[in-house]
């Protein structure tokens, strides 16, 4: 897969049902992987690129439906172009989604 297959930046912006709002971001720039702002390196352990790989994939979309856990807003920019999707922070899907960052911050925590 080529390089621009992934995006450079991607925000994860959540609100629960009490308004705790939590805010990640993951960039690529130059070969160097960062996660709030804090260095990974250039290379990543393969647990950790398989769940970065998955965030720069978004949240599957799981439709329209009443938000009673929450919800998300998932910017993804590659370049110039910015996607944007919104969704309710609920579902297994949106489960597995957030434990890959949990996975990223788990690794990053460690540096």
């Amino acid at each position: 897969m080529s390089a621009s297959c992934f995006a450079n930046e991607v925000i994860l912006d959540r609100t629960n049902k009490m308004g705790v709002r939590k805010i990640d971001i993951l960039k690529r720039d130059k070969g160097t992987y960062t996660f709030d702002g804090k260095s990974l390196g250039k290379t990543l352990p393969p647990k950790v690129a398989e769940a970065w790989k998955q965030v720069e994939r978004g949240p599957a979309s799981a439709g329209k439906q009443r938000c009673h856990a929450g919800t998300y807003i998932y910017t993804n920019r590659v370049s110039k172009k910015e996607t944007r999707t919104e969704g309710c922070a609920e579902g297994a899907a949106y489960g597995r989604f957030v434990q890959h960052i949990e996975d990223i911050r788990t690794h990053a925590r460690g540096k």
